[in-house]
């Protein structure tokens, strides 16, 4: 579940070490912990597992809870880019090209700062921003989905 935590690269830098399949269950436990109340239904969960950048505001905004804890976005609901360098470094795991096109991937997804959004630093928009980059754009660079 949550293939698409591998693209952002163990974005959470507290779950360093995991195996990918722990990385998976780590965010799964921040979506559903960014979740407690249910807003979101569990069919929009299974859509967000299947790739299906979200259209609802409650579920970008638990997107977004999920990416502010994995610290992929900042409190202004930004994506962080000096945080997914630091990522990318870490799980480099000595593989340059890996380390190159992560920041490349990290380069092209930071141009969602510049686009408007209409939640603010909330980041409910910019979070489903974000999330499609990475769908978009992560099997260009090596990255399965």
């Amino acid at each position: 579940m949550w293939n698409f935590l591998v693209v952002f690269l163990a974005i959470c830098s507290c779950v360093y070490g995991l195996t990918e399949e722990e990385l998976k269950m780590e965010f799964t436990k921040l979506i559903m912990k960014c979740n407690k109340d249910g807003k979101v239904d569990m069919t929009e969960l299974v859509q967000l597992q299947n790739y299906v950048v979200p259209t609802k505001q409650t579920t970008k905004c638990v997107l977004a809870c999920a990416y502010k804890a994995a610290e992929v976005m900042n409190a202004k609901g930004e994506y962080d880019i000096d945080h997914a360098y630091k990522v990318a470094e870490m799980m480099k795991n000595g593989d340059e090209k890996r380390l190159v096109n992560a920041k490349k991937m990290a380069d092209l997804c930071v141009k969602v700062n510049e686009q408007s959004v209409s939640d603010g630093e909330k980041g409910c928009d910019r979070a489903a921003m974000i999330f499609k980059c990475t769908v978009e754009n992560a099997p260009k660079f090596g990255f399965k989905l």
